[in-house]
């Protein structure tokens, strides 16, 4: 299980109190966490040679991804929403049908609350091609309640890099911390080296099963701790981005 802080981003409000739109994602470049990596290495006093990349280098790693990509975070969260504020659910709690275009609940409000710069008619058709939704005429169902990182080979590149440059991120931030200061990040493994191969399959069923109920509760409980909803006041607050994962390692058998 691993938890990781992204980079810090202030939102500022107008005249009239409505907040501008947030900045166009950082997307995770290859060198960067190389980068990092190797920091990582030394800090932990590790000599390992780094190599020298040159700028052209850079260019050949960092190879530009698909432009919906670098937004795969705010969309995991447009896909949660709508399967939890109530405003979007019908009566048996069930993320129901809603129009595309118009007012609240759209999935044009959506849109607008968390991927703003994205054209409407652009994202419908990518969440579409992903599987993500079905389009009936000018309505739309949500078919899952994240996005899918591994449907297609650029956004799991994509995912991969920001899940690789989260985890160092928390591990070098530990590595920082005092081992009782309450600053720490929580990161604990749980694992077993004699474990029965047989049971690899009912290991992945049971971790998918309790790692999402405990992802989803944690949904829950972001989208009621998010600023926008604790914000006393109209002026300025500080923004963060958090990130909660649950993962299955398995090394090679004996």
């Amino acid at each position: 299980m691993k938890t990781s802080v992204g980079r810090r981003a202030f939102s500022k409000r107008t005249k009239k109190g409505a907040r501008s739109p947030p900045a166009v994602p950082r997307q995770v470049k290859v060198h960067q966490v190389i980068n990092d990596l190797f920091d990582l290495f030394d800090h932990l006093g590790i000599d390992v040679e780094k190599p020298v990349l040159r700028a052209h280098a850079h260019k050949k790693l960092d190879r530009v991804l698909h432009p919906l990509y670098p937004y795969a975070s705010a969309l995991g969260e447009l896909l949660t929403t709508w399967h939890q504020d109530s405003a979007y659910l019908d009566d048996l709690g069930n993320p129901r049908r809603i129009k595309i275009e118009g007012r609240r609940p759209s999935l044009a409000s959506l849109a607008k609350s968390l991927v703003p710069s994205l054209k409407l008619n652009y994202l419908v058709a990518e969440l579409a091609r992903l599987g993500a939704i079905t389009i009936t005429g000018d309505e739309a169902q949500v078919n899952m309640r994240s996005f899918p990182a591994y449907e297609d080979k650029d956004l799991a590149i994509e995912h991969t890099l920001t899940s690789l440059d989260g985890f160092i991120r928390t591990l070098r931030h530990n590595l920082d911390s005092a081992p009782s200061n309450s600053d720490q990040l929580f990161h604990r493994i749980a694992q077993r080296s004699d474990f029965d191969i047989r049971e690899i399959p009912a290991l992945k069923i049971r971790a998918k099963r309790h790692g999402q109920a405990f992802l989803e509760s944690f949904d829950n409980w972001l989208i009621r701790k998010s600023a926008d909803k604790t914000a006393k006041s109209v002026g300025r607050y500080k923004k963060t981005k958090v990130s909660i994962g649950v993962y299955v390692s398995l090394a090679e058998p004996k």
